[in-house]
């Protein structure tokens, strides 16, 4: 059931990044996802209470990477594919967990996660040079902003872990956390634009909602997981997103290098699956 529920979690998570990269204007998707999103957090917080107070130093952080988490995924889709931008910065996370795990929560690495470790590293590798040699300098923006995602949802992932496992109830957690980041997350872009309102209301205010409410329950599947399972082996299974990210990448928006991507996103899957049955 844990295992279902992570993949459910990863396919809609996948689902709401698409969401906000069909949208006509990425700041404003942003803007309305989040605002979704604290209404959702907000609605958790009232059902299942306030965490634990040992949790709040790790949820803190969480929002604190989390917000620029959301800045850099924001600008990766503004330069870059997301049949490229999602599989990399994806596919970084759950070699940077794992590694993280092993120190800060005990949790060793067998010789057949390490070989699923590497095949990841290829498959991240094999995302960057999709394009061929002599990229174009948004290209390459593209993709450092796409590591820079990677880095900060490991992150993330390794503080919500900790500090999931101290709370009472792990929505609970999910709904301060949501309802801290939104809501800066709403003001700041507010305060970076005064002109917010979507160029097509009702789509956008509809796509904004979706996003919010799959982004709330993909996360809180994730840290609901995390109290039952490994953190490198949740955060490796959540990174099956990678493929269908790139099937709706190739298949909705018409992204270029379709086959090359999914095969390359196959081989990231394939990484994660020798890491999860080690």
């Amino acid at each position: 059931m844990v295992v279902g529920v992570v993949l459910a979690a990863a396919v809609a998570h996948a689902g709401w990044n698409l969401l906000a990269k069909t949208m006509d204007d990425q700041l404003v998707a942003f803007w309305l996802i989040n605002l979704a999103a604290l209404l959702c957090g907000a609605g958790l917080l009232a059902v299942a209470g306030a965490p634990a107070g040992a949790a709040l130093p790790y949820l803190a952080t969480s929002v604190v990477l989390h917000l620029a988490y959301n800045t850099a995924l924001l600008n990766s889709y503004r330069f870059g594919d997301l049949s490229r931008v999602y599989p990399l910065a994806r596919g970084i996370a759950p070699l940077v967990v794992t590694a993280g795990a092993a120190v800060l929560a005990g949790e060793s690495l067998s010789g057949p996660q390490l070989v699923g470790v590497a095949v990841v590293a290829g498959g991240v590798a094999s995302m960057v040079y999709l394009g061929g040699s002599g990229a174009a300098p948004q290209d390459r923006r593209a993709v450092a902003l796409a590591v820079c995602t990677g880095l900060l949802i490991a992150a993330y992932s390794l503080s919500d872990g900790l500090g999931v496992r101290r709370s009472a109830d792990p929505f609970g957690y999910s709904g301060l956390l949501f309802v801290l980041e939104s809501a800066m997350t709403v003001a700041g872009l507010a305060a970076r634009r005064r002109r917010l309102l979507p160029a097509r209301p009702e789509r956008s205010w509809l796509l904004g909602l979706a996003g919010g409410v799959l982004s709330v329950g993909a996360y809180s599947g994730v840290l609901w997981a995390q109290t039952r399972l490994a953190l490198g082996l949740v955060s490796a299974l959540r990174e099956t997103s990678v493929v269908v990210a790139a099937l709706f990448g190739t298949v909705v928006l018409h992204e270029g290098s379709g086959r090359r991507r999914l095969l390359a996103a196959a081989v990231v899957c394939a990484g994660v699956a020798l890491l999860v049955v080690a």
